[in-house]
């Protein structure tokens, strides 16, 4: 039973390092294969919102399939659509159709497998004898560590090996994550495995609206989710660009995972004890994250504004995957986690409009103080919500 835990997070770690990698060598593929950068673009435009519905479709499976059988399908479709990519190069050679056509299998896969294994996190902690707490920091450990390692080292193989090469160990990552998956001990197989009512893939809206801190949680998922993205897609790379220093935009996504990972090793080793503080602190730094990064102030500045951002993730994230698995029940968590999930997905292309219309008619530095005017109302709600409060650290942990 003691496997369960270190299965886990390999099997959250192959996933992950393969996802990341693969994005990585497929825009490199494309402009290869095709000769023409903007089709990149497009086959991540229109893999865009079939993401969104698998967000919420992949939730309701997790509920009505097992949470591990999904897991265990999502990690196995993710690799076979995967490698269908140097079969296909080798058999017909890739165009754009092939390209749009095996990108939206990989997303269609690769959403609810993300979402099944945070599900998974509760039988984990029940087998394994760890804390939820404790296994919701680690995974974010995990997390930070492919964001860091994981196009780094897809640039290293991509030097010294072909990129189909590369593409097979990618689909190979996915292969071994649903392995360890699969023969990953649990208990109650009744839980992982339990069907959930035969009603539709938004039913678990249901449970959202009975319970406001879910709400909150939420809304201010979304209100963080929303200037993530322009920050990183554009103001990041034209700040750098300005400077032309191109080195120093690899360099503050270092620092940001980084980050990541002290801050979610911080709240496994004390803050879980803390966890309302441990909120309040992740909203302060999110906040004057977006401050330091306004300046648009050289390298050091924004660097530090990054590694702010990390922290604040590092603490955030397993607060809100710990407060939904306690907040939801078992047989629904898949629709309400693959909700959270999806908001997420809707969030990013919105922000990313917003910012390329501001852009177009003000300067940068404009559009930076516009994401900070975006999230300052989410960060105040996020201190003086009751409701947030309870979901956070429920009444009965409140002055233990």
């Amino acid at each position: 039973m003691k496997l369960s835990l270190p299965l886990f997070l390999f099997a959250e770690g192959a996933s992950l390092f393969g996802n990341s990698t693969i994005s990585i060598v497929l825009p490199w593929l494309i402009v290869a294969r095709t000769g023409d950068p903007a089709t990149a673009g497009l086959v991540s435009m229109v893999t865009g919102i079939p993401a969104i519905v698998a967000a919420l479709v992949g939730g309701h499976l997790i509920d009505r399939i097992g949470r591990r059988r999904m897991a265990v399908a999502a990690d196995c479709g993710s690799a076979l659509s995967v490698a269908s990519l140097a079969v296909v190069d080798r058999l017909w050679g890739l165009d754009v159709a092939w390209f749009v056509v095996l990108g939206l299998a990989g997303v269609l896969f690769d959403v609810p497998g993300m979402t099944a294994r945070e599900t998974l996190m509760a039988n984990v902690a029940e087998t394994s004898g760890a804390t939820l707490d404790r296994i919701a920091a680690l995974r974010q450990s995990v997390v930070g560590v492919t964001f860091l390692a994981g196009p780094a080292l897809a640039g290293i193989l991509m030097s010294v090996l072909d990129p189909i090469r590369v593409v097979w160990i990618t689909a190979g990552c996915s292969a071994l994550a649903a392995l360890a998956t699969a023969v990953m001990p649990l208990r109650p197989a009744a839980a992982v495995a339990a069907g959930a009512p035969k009603d539709s893939p938004l039913a678990g809206l249901a449970v959202v609206r009975a319970n406001p801190g879910i709400v909150a949680v939420l809304l201010l998922s979304f209100a963080s989710a929303l200037p993530f993205a322009p920050l990183l897609a554009v103001i990041l790379p034209a700040h750098f660009q300005a400077m032309d220093a191109p080195g120093l935009l690899g360099a503050v996504s270092s620092i940001y995972a980084v980050g990541s990972i002290i801050g979610s090793i911080l709240y496994a080793v004390g803050a879980t004890r803390w966890r309302w503080g441990s909120w309040l602190v992740s909203l302060a730094l999110f906040t004057a994250s977006f401050g330091l990064i306004a300046t648009l102030e050289g390298f050091w500045t924004v660097a530090a504004g990054m590694g702010f951002i990390g922290l604040a993730g590092g603490l955030m994230g397993p607060i809100f995957t710990v407060g939904l698995t306690e907040n939801v029940p078992d047989a629904q968590r898949g629709r309400v986690f693959g909700l959270l999930n999806a908001l997420a997905l809707v969030a990013a292309p919105l922000g990313l409009g917003m910012i390329a219309l501001l852009l177009s008619r003000w300067p940068l530095q404009v559009g930076v103080w516009a994401l900070l005017v975006v999230w300052a109302p989410a960060a105040v709600y996020g201190v003086v919500s009751t409701n947030l409060r309870d979901f956070v650290e429920p009444p009965e942990k409140v002055g233990c």
